[in-house]
């Protein structure tokens, strides 16, 4: 649970812990209860809960996840991980991530990665 003067940093680590270890209810808990955005290559979606069920769908695939650096300005983070996730075999994705906090919440993540190789496992379901 995060404190309800937790910073920007301590916000963002909850997110990426609860991630790791699958807690889709922790990883919610440390996103906005009010306005709430996320865009990627593959989705832009409009609010938390729907974001969180959208992620939870990642955790069976996901191998790791390994955090190379962090970077914090005020109230916004930003994040470079690579993500080991496993299909039909280990991939290595690395990510970008841009963490914007409001009130001690994550209230807006931009991601950028490569998605060419979600896009061909889709074209081919």
């Amino acid at each position: 649970m995060l404190p309800a003067n937790a910073t920007p940093a301590q916000v963002v680590d909850a997110y990426f812990e609860a991630f790791a270890a699958r807690d889709f209810d922790g990883l919610r808990a440390c996103l906005s209860n009010g306005p709430f955005s996320h865009r990627s290559p593959i989705a832009t979606i409009a609010d938390a809960d729907t974001f969180a069920a959208y992620i939870s769908r990642v955790g069976p695939v996901l191998d790791s996840l390994e955090r190379r650096r962090t970077f914090v300005a005020g109230s916004e983070v930003c994040a470079i991980v690579d993500y080991r996730i496993r299909i039909s075999e280990l991939m290595v994705v690395p990510v970008a991530i841009w963490f914007q906090i409001v009130a001690g919440r994550i209230a807006s993540i931009e991601t950028f990665f490569d998605a060419s190789e979600y896009r061909r496992m889709v074209e081919v379901s």
